[in-house]
């Protein structure tokens, strides 16, 4: 394979070395219900419109990505103790249980890239592969 970014990245994503990827699918969540879930703290009450907009999804779409994970069973949906006209939703104990297990394997990835690479490379990744997220923003 040749050495181009874009096929670098490609590369690391059929790879499966990014764990949190591994872990979407294997918890069987589609990457907009995974970022659903990951954007939700634990105990945190948000309107749909909130939902959306933390997903980076139009309404409508986030609706049907809520809808589903409701389903599914990571999320309940309640009124809002904050507005009673509307509708909230917050991790349901199955939604936490996933979100930490996926935060846990991404702590322990995070541990062994630190492990095996110097301070001053992590850095120059963490560096690099911010410029690639703002240009492909």
């Amino acid at each position: 394979m040749n050495n181009d970014i874009v096929n670098l990245i490609t590369s690391l994503k059929m790879n499966r070395v990014l764990e949190q990827e591994y872990l979407r699918i294997t918890c069987n969540l589609s990457m907009a219900e995974y970022r659903g879930i990951m954007s939700q703290e634990i105990g945190q009450e948000m309107t749909c419109m909130e939902m959306s907009e933390a997903m980076g999804l139009s309404p409508s779409r986030s609706s049907r990505v809520i809808d589903n994970l409701v389903k599914r069973g990571y999320f309940v949906r309640r009124v809002s103790t904050r507005d009673r006209r509307a509708v909230s939703v917050t991790l349901s104990e199955k939604g936490i249980e996933v979100k930490e297990r996926i935060k846990k394997n991404q702590k322990e990835l995070e541990e062994s890239l630190q492990k095996e690479f110097s301070d001053e490379i992590i850095n120059t990744i963490k560096s690099s592969l911010k410029m690639l997220l703002e240009y492909f923003d």
